[in-house]
């Protein structure tokens, strides 16, 4: 079993840690609805391809959107689409591909949900967490609420979902490029002040992310700003992870790199594993579950 920072099992049985994750963990989900044909959900790479198909065929700003493509740049590559597309159609497209397959709860879910921390942030817009909390009724609070809503629900009792990047239900709001997510902090500073403020106080632990994931680019802005040496984040990563970005980012971030296995599929062992450590300590030094 891989050995977790033993500092790290104390914050998080402390309710010290908040886990903020992102399309990786929504990757290992299935579809209840299989007449829609989308087995799992797409990755970026596999959402733009298909995203592309909106434009006709021979327009002008394809060579740019492969142009982006190929050097993994993601999010220009995504609002060129959205610049040169039908905007009912492209809502429409996000729509068929993050809700009405209806993608069911994984481990990974059920993991978080048991470690049961007060705080939980998400950067995908899908509703797979909503539905694993279901039964508990969490509060969810997207990007663009009334900032009181969100300020009430951070002091209450309740654990607490929040929706860095909104919610489908409301796809005009998702935040899934560039200009979209800079468009928002400078409407909604509100929120974003309190995101620093919980980087600030809390460890933060980075799941299912890649190292060029264009969400965890724009979320380690924040970490950049709320820099305190003594009390570093954590992205959980597949061993393999070269040791000089390592260095990079614990410098310029001050997040450790933790290796949980040898490839992505042994994080649904590890959760298990964090789970019972977690729910261990807790038992022992006498904490609420």
């Amino acid at each position: 079993m891989v050995q977790t920072p033993p500092n790290l099992i104390r914050e998080i049985a402390n309710k010290r840690v908040i886990f903020f994750f992102g399309s990786g963990i929504s990757a290992n989900s299935i579809s209840e609805d299989k007449t829609h044909g989308l087995e799992k959900p797409l990755t970026w790479g596999n959402f733009i391809n298909k995203a592309k198909e909106l434009l006709s065929e021979g327009h002008p700003a394809i060579p740019y959107i492969d142009s982006m493509l190929a050097k993994e740049d993601y999010l220009k590559a995504l609002q060129a689409i959205k610049n040169n597309s039908d905007s009912g159609l492209y809502a429409e497209l996000l729509r068929k591909n993050f809700d009405y397959p209806h993608f069911l709860p994984n481990p990974i879910h059920e993991f978080i949900k048991d470690i049961n921390c007060k705080i939980v942030i998400t950067t995908n817009f899908d509703k797979i967490y909503e539905q694993c909390c279901g039964s508990h009724g969490y509060p969810v609070i997207n990007y663009n609420d009334d900032i009181s809503k969100l300020m009430t629900n951070l002091r209450s009792s309740e654990n607490l979902i929040i929706k860095a990047h909104g919610t489908i239900d409301n796809a005009n709001k998702i935040i899934f490029t560039e200009n979209e997510f800079y468009e928002a902090r400078k409407k909604y500073a509100d929120f974003y002040s309190v995101l620093k403020s919980l980087f600030l106080t809390h460890t933060v632990v980075f799941l299912g992310y890649s190292l060029n994931d264009p969400d965890i680019n724009l979320q380690l802005e924040l970490t950049n700003k709320t820099k305190v040496d003594s009390n570093p984040h954590y992205i959980f990563m597949a061993k393999g992870v070269d040791i000089e970005l390592q260095k990079q980012w614990k410098e310029c971030y001050n997040v450790n790199v933790f290796e949980y296995g040898d490839t992505r599929y042994d994080l649904p062992k590890y959760m298990e594993d964090l789970s019972k450590e977690v729910n261990s300590y807790k038992l022992e030094h006498s904490l609420p579950k």
